[in-house]
């Protein structure tokens, strides 16, 4: 019985992972994913802009994880129109990553290292799906109010209902720290590198992404590995409030003795990365 079902599983997912190589070669699907990187790209960059002002003192500013920056996008002169332009980027960079993953775009393999980062690019399609989700709530619900730190609030105080939950959550920070290290590596080492189409742009440009990616890898090391801490510190001491996302990383860089140097370095991390996102629009490999 079993020798009998696992062809026919074996060639379903043979068949899933051919239908997203047809559907990823899409010219629709191409153009989907360049505008996700550039409304990826917008995102960060007002997340670290918001951040700067934070840190220079300026009014207006916010310590904002992506919803929380989408709420200040709202409540812009059309900010309305903004969300919904980001909606359609950010629905084209979810389904792109989505497809990323199972059709292995990235070359990354069958190896359980392979797995993992196919995985991983599914898991960065769904939060972006999340987002268009949150940007469509913000325009029906047509009101502000604080969405800074729910999602990782959430997700906490849910594990922490399972049986095993809190082993889960210490699990979660620990491959979050991991996904830093990893970042920190793909940034200094440039193997990030490898996925662009690098020969299409001329040298000054090549130099430009070299240094973007050095600067926003390493930013986003830093706080993804403050992010992990947060949850495994919820785990141990099983409550939910101690998780944090994005912004909570960037309030404790706030709260360091150099905070308002290392808020503005970080910040400046964040829009690179924006700006590097943008760059991956034009010469990212899609497929």
């Amino acid at each position: 019985m079993f020798e009998e079902t696992s062809p026919t599983f074996s060639e379903k997912i043979e068949e899933t992972v051919k239908t997203a190589e047809e559907v990823v070669r899409h010219p629709y699907t191409k153009k989907l994913a360049r505008l996700g990187f550039y409304t990826k790209g917008f995102l960060f960059v007002v997340i670290g802009i918001l951040a700067i002002m934070v840190a220079t003192g300026q009014k207006g500013g916010e310590l904002a994880d992506p919803s929380g920056a989408l709420e200040t996008i709202a409540g812009a002169r059309y900010g309305k129109w903004l969300l919904i332009i980001f909606i359609v980027g950010a629905v084209g960079h979810g389904i792109w990553n989505i497809l990323r993953g199972a059709a292995d775009v990235d070359n990354a393999g069958k190896s359980w290292q392979g797995i993992i980062k196919r995985i991983g690019a599914v898991g960065i399609g769904i939060f972006y799906l999340g987002l268009a989700f949150t940007a469509w709530s913000i325009i029906i619900a047509e009101r502000i109010s604080d969405r800074n730190g729910e999602i990782p609030r959430t997700l906490a105080t849910v594990l922490l209902a399972l049986p095993l939950g809190a082993s889960l959550m210490f699990l979660i920070g620990l491959v979050i720290v991991g996904v830093g290290v990893h970042e920190c590596y793909s940034g200094v080492t440039g193997k990030y590198k490898e996925n662009f189409r690098l020969f299409a742009a001329e040298t000054k440009h090549r130099r430009i992404i070299t240094a973007l990616g050095v600067i926003s890898f390493t930013a986003r090391a830093l706080l993804l590995g403050l992010v992990g801490y947060f949850f495994i510190s919820a785990s141990i001491s099983h409550n939910p409030n101690d998780a944090a996302g994005l912004d909570g990383a960037l309030a404790a860089l706030a709260a360091t003795y150099y905070g308002k140097a290392l808020l503005f370095v970080t910040a400046t991390g964040l829009i690179c990365h924006g700006v590097l996102s943008l760059y991956e629009a034009r010469y990212r490999r899609l497929c």
